[in-house]
């Protein structure tokens, strides 16, 4: 179970007279209301503890949201009814385009409304809608699978401010790519995906991070590239050492080119001219893991996985190698480059060594992927 505070209100004729309640739910669970009745609701059920503050919703303050009928449109001024003796008005000119665009009367919206002089209440759709955006934002905080696309508005000291359907949120510059950025200019005014990871109290802004996302997708990015092993591939330099370069790729892969399979035409790298940010060609030699992808610049590497669904058709019969005993089974060479796996569960007690040849049977063979399960010939 967990704590959560909802605000009600406590009288149908007055919008600013609210409660904020706790009550404690099981984890997932999210309760909205805004009728006076909540109250009881959540007594008669018993989801509400003793402590119950009372208090005047303030102007300004997150929560004072409503719903409303436009009753008629003047100029440009929307007359709201907000329900019980209460109208607001809303100033057209102070929405967004997209929001003015759309209205008619007749038409029920959600508003964020203050109180002004003389118990008038005004009112604005598009403070509602960034407030609810922002709270669809908090409450995907830590989710790996809901990600948000937004425009990169500024670059400022230790990072960006991200619009995200009208809200702002920051982006440190730490999290805007999988690498350190060559060109911090480079993403200011660019549409990227993000994820919401934290929730910054002192400045009451939604932290996100381009990175999280780009994690979230890297393995089927390797996916892809492991079908297009023979493809030349443009990308961009993020760094270089005594061993190689590294480069960026497919928006989130990074891998080396080590410095013996460089084009003979980047001998200037042995005077470090090559930098940080620099466009570079090459092809993908190994992918030994989703973190660790050898490039070359030497030309397309011929991989034995090319055709290997037909060499090695399921129930066909083959001799192989044994490379290695582990505890999950025997690892099994049937060619230079093509190494499949003897489930432990199938050994049934049998033990071998390195470099003993043995017959077995193809079970399963996934090319993409580079696996093969194997089992042992009777």
């Amino acid at each position: 179970m967990i704590e959560q505070e909802i605000r009600v209100r406590l009288n149908e004729e007055d919008p600013f007279e609210t409660t904020q309640v706790k009550i404690s739910v099981p984890k997932g669970t999210k309760i909205m209301s805004t009728e006076p009745y909540a109250v009881q609701m959540l007594k008669l059920y018993g989801l509400m503890n003793s402590e119950l503050v009372v208090t005047k919703a303030q102007e300004n303050r997150k929560g004072n949201i409503g719903s409303g009928v436009i009753v008629n449109i003047t100029g440009d001024t929307a007359l709201i009814d907000i329900g019980g003796k209460y109208t607001t008005y809303c100033q057209l000119n102070s929405e967004r385009k997209e929001i003015r665009d759309q209205i008619v009367p007749g038409m029920h919206v959600d508003v964020k409304y203050k109180r002004q002089g003389e118990g008038q209440i005004i009112a604005s759709i598009s403070d509602a809608v960034n407030d609810m955006k922002e709270q669809e934002l908090i409450s995907a905080i830590g989710s790996k699978s809901v990600a948000f696309t937004g425009r990169v508005k500024e670059l400022i000291h230790g990072g960006y401010w991200i619009d995200i359907s009208g809200v702002t949120c920051f982006m440190p510059g730490s999290l805007a790519g999988m690498n350190k950025l060559w060109d911090f200019e480079s993403l200011v005014g660019r549409e990227l995906i993000f994820m919401p990871i934290n929730y910054a109290q002192d400045k009451q802004t939604v932290v996100v991070s381009h990175r999280e996302y780009l994690q979230t997708i890297l393995p089927t990015k390797v996916a892809e590239r492991r079908a297009n092993l023979k493809e030349k591939i443009t990308g961009h330099v993020t760094g270089t050492t005594k061993f190689g370069v590294f480069a960026e790729f497919d928006s989130c892969l990074t891998g080396m080119i080590p410095k013996e399979e460089l084009a003979e035409s980047l001998s200037q790298y042995e005077g470090r001219e090559i930098k940080p940010g620099d466009e570079i060609s090459f092809w993908v030699k190994e992918i030994i893991n989703d973190n660790k992808i050898t490039l070359t610049q030497t030309g397309s590497v011929e991989t034995p996985w090319e055709g290997a669904e037909e060499r090695y058709s399921p129930m066909s019969s083959h001799v192989g190698i044994v490379t290695k005993m582990t505890k999950y089974g025997a690892f099994v060479e049937l060619e230079p480059g093509i190494v499949g796996l003897i489930h432990s569960s199938s050994l049934k007690e049998v033990i071998f060594a390195k470099g003993d040849s043995v017959n077995v049977r193809i079970r399963s063979i996934l090319p993409l992927e580079q696996r093969v399960s194997l089992a042992l010939v009777s």
